[in-house]
């Protein structure tokens, strides 16, 4: 990572020097950034490429918050991973950033080591995203997680991971995991509504709203992370053969949030 481009940002001088002076001992990076609160960070960002940004909550002018939502939705600046730095451990404050789009947390004070391993995670998580993942013909998903079984629909799917629509849920909760049968319409010349994928595990990543503007609405988006590793090898062939045939038949990639 000596090529990766950091971001600093925290309204204390001290702090700064401090996580510049980290990331360079342990990444040999020199491409360091820093701003004193997210209207300073947003117009660095504009002039400069960045490819990191570790980010302080609670800040002056433009706190945390408003800072991530400005990245997020700016079409130029809005895959760049972001790693919030806070005091506050509170369980449904760290669930309510993620949701709102952080791709790491630490909680200060934090050690090197978790500083590295957050970087890590967030570059690691910021290239799957670039992965390829394939618009799906028509079809439909089952959800089955604590005893409970719902339906949905998957948008996007790689072989790492998906995404999918369905009806908000009290069984749903970050880091969860939950098995995922997947059936297509007509899938390769088989029969209409086969089931192609059945028992697929998956970790839930990400929970979002599907409509902010209504408060009523109980349909929400679920990110799914698939680890390779822990996956049967007939289930990972299958999976495979899947995702060979979207990209044969749907040239089409989507381009990952």
């Amino acid at each position: 990572m000596k090529d990766i481009s950091f971001l600093i940002v925290d309204d204390s001088p001290t702090l700064r020097t401090l996580v510049c002076k980290t990331i360079k001992a342990i990444f040999g990076s020199e491409d360091i950034h820093q701003a004193g609160n997210g209207q300073e960070a947003l117009k660095l960002l504009r002039d400069i490429r960045i490819d990191l940004i570790i980010s302080d909550w609670n800040m002056p002018v433009m706190d945390g918050e408003e800072f991530l939502y400005e990245v997020r939705q700016d079409p130029n600046l809005k895959n760049i991973p972001f790693i919030m730095m806070t005091t506050n451990a509170d369980r449904d404050f760290l669930i309510t950033a993620i949701q709102l789009g952080v791709t790491q947390y630490i909680v200060k004070p934090f050690t090197p080591d978790e500083l590295e391993r957050k970087a890590r995670l967030s570059m690691n998580a910021s290239h799957k995203r670039r992965a390829a993942r394939y618009a799906l013909p028509a079809h439909v998903a089952s959800v089955h997680i604590d005893g409970q079984s719902m339906s949905g629909e998957i948008f996007d799917l790689s072989r790492t991971g998906a995404r999918m629509r369905l009806e908000n849920h009290a069984a749903l909760g970050l880091y969860k995991t939950c098995e995922v049968d997947l059936k297509l319409l007509d899938p390769d010349g088989l029969e209409a509504g086969a089931t192609v994928i059945t028992s697929l595990m998956g970790m839930i990543v990400r929970l979002t709203a599907e409509d902010t503007l209504h408060p009523t609405s109980r349909q929400c988006q679920m990110g799914l992370y698939f680890n390779p590793g822990l996956m049967p090898r007939q289930l990972e062939l299958k999976l495979n053969r899947l995702i060979k045939w979207l990209a044969e038949s749907r040239p089409d990639v989507i381009g990952g949030d």
